[in-house]
């Protein structure tokens, strides 16, 4: 009898937390758009089906190196447990366009400005942001600036579309 209590009462407390508070519901605009500072606490809630927060996730597991270590096909990938800190901000808009902010690049990844490089860099960062359903461009910046990003790996800034 005191199992099945302690199981009602922790059922009660999950759907409640998931349950939008009346007057507060949607008052945190950076939660309803599924904005999230990188190292933000991932917990299993209801907020995880954000875009934003599905982002988040598959670009620090990307950044820490766990998605490339998950792929037995995965030869090379720039990111491993030295560059897991790299990531500053990501966000989703109402829209799908995703913005993803990273801390300077150039001395943790610096061979990723050759041309080979660069490639493979964007394809696997790429991947990671378009395999969360519901986003359709994305655009990179690297210390808040999508110039200095882009000049790092010989382009022009610009937005990526799925």
């Amino acid at each position: 009898m005191l199992m099945r209590t302690a199981s009602m009462i922790a059922a009660l407390f999950v759907v409640t937390a998931c349950e939008p508070s009346g007057q507060n519901a949607g008052a945190n605009d950076a939660d309803s758009a599924g904005v999230a500072p990188a190292g933000a606490p991932t917990m299993g809630s209801a907020s995880d089906s954000l875009p934003g927060a599905r982002l988040r996730t598959e670009l620090e597991r990307l950044v820490g190196g766990l998605s490339t270590r998950a792929d037995p096909d995965t030869i090379h990938s720039w990111f491993s447990a030295e560059t897991a800190g790299v990531l500053s901000s990501s966000a989703v808009d109402s829209v799908g366009h995703a913005t993803v902010d990273f801390h300077d690049l150039r001395s943790v990844i610096p061979n990723a400005s050759s041309s080979a490089g660069s490639a493979l860099l964007l394809q696997e960062l790429n991947s990671a942001v378009f395999r969360v359903a519901g986003i359709r461009s994305v655009e990179y910046r690297m210390n808040g600036s999508c110039d200095v990003f882009w000049e790092w790996l010989q382009y022009s800034c610009h937005t990526v579309t799925r």
